[in-house]
């Protein structure tokens, strides 16, 4: 008689519907492209500055070019923290429980970034 193998009854690859176990996936994986999208926002920001004719050697930048490439850089960088939460909600409503945990990851990651980038734009004013 052959035995089922062992599976937890939580995580990406629990018993449910493969709909959830994909929506876990998916956030698990937005989370894991935080870094690569910090560095990309850094790079669409500095390049959308340039384009507005501003370089590195400027010391000042007045306020409509920070907040155009600054909003769209920081869009860029909540991007992924926004997928795994959106992912991990529909993995909840699907069934599966392990998305709570990057839901939760991706909510507070989004909420951090986008009021660590907030408070810095005030204070450099």
């Amino acid at each position: 008689m052959a035995h089922a193998p062992f599976r937890s009854s939580s995580g990406p690859f629990a018993p449910g519907p493969a709909e959830a176990r994909r929506e876990v996936r998916r956030a698990w994986l937005s989370l894991g492209m935080l870094l690569p999208a910090f560095v990309l926002a850094v790079l669409t920001g500095d390049w959308l500055l340039h384009l507005q004719g501003y370089d590195d050697s400027a010391k000042t930048v007045p306020l409509t070019p920070t907040l155009i490439a600054g909003g769209l850089a920081l869009l860029v960088l909540i991007a992924p923290a926004a997928a795994a939460l959106y992912y991990g909600l529909r993995a909840l409503r699907h069934g599966n429980p392990a998305g709570l945990a990057p839901a939760v990851s991706g909510g507070i990651a989004a909420g951090v970034l986008l009021l660590l980038n907030v408070v810095a734009l005030v204070v450099d004013r």
